[in-house]
């Protein structure tokens, strides 16, 4: 007589999947334990399920790194955003639990306003800068000193580098900030002291 305990194995199996499908619903708050740090994210274990943390939704900050915010075996609480069970795949969010900074920007960032932000991407068509938490500008090439559309503006500029700029115009719906280069207040102060 030959025996399996495979097909007992997967009824189990299934058995378990089913019962966490019920539990783990979109929009669901969970408790998460960090596994492990990919590229692309972050995978959680929740109650014993792997589900990913994707790099965009560790915050509403630019996250280059997620050692940099989480730890291999903390305890986070996070968003269920999507579930295929078919495929076994769960996507979660730790930035859904935050206030999302666009519904407040105009509490945070007014036109006019100068600020020395630090250059969070460059693209060909300009630089993006962070303003305030949450918040980046663009900086566009137009708007740069000395540079030509053919200038490679990665060799001109480098991601952390501070700007000093103004925000030119905002538009709150979809979620863009216009910046224009500025003086620096040092450079301000030195030229109202020459012209007193």
């Amino acid at each position: 007589v030959l025996v399996s305990n495979r097909k007992v194995g997967e009824a189990q199996y299934n058995e378990g999947i089913a019962k966490l499908a019920t539990q783990i619903t979109e929009g669901a708050v969970v408790e998460a334990t960090v596994e492990s740090f990919e590229k692309f994210g972050v995978f959680v274990n929740i109650q014993g399920f792997r589900a990913l943390l994707p790099m965009s939704e560790l915050s509403f900050d630019r996250v280059d790194d997620p050692a940099s915010i989480l730890q291999i075996g903390q305890e986070i609480k996070v968003q269920v955003i999507r579930t295929d069970w078919k495929n076994e795949r769960v996507s979660v969010s730790l930035k859904a639990l935050e206030s999302n900074p666009w519904d407040t920007v105009e509490n945070t960032v007014k036109v006019g306003q100068k600020f020395t932000g630090k250059v969070v991407r460059i693209a060909d068509f300009g630089l993006f800068i962070n303003v305030a938490k949450g918040i980046d500008g663009l900086l566009h090439v137009s708007e740069l000193e000395g540079i030509t559309a053919s200038t490679n503006l990665k060799k001109v500029y480098k991601v952390g580098q501070e700007m000093n700029v103004v925000v030119e115009k905002i538009d709150q719906a979809n979620k863009r900030i216009s910046l224009k280069s500025a003086a620096s207040v040092e450079q301000e102060e030195t030229a109202s002291t020459y012209m007193s």
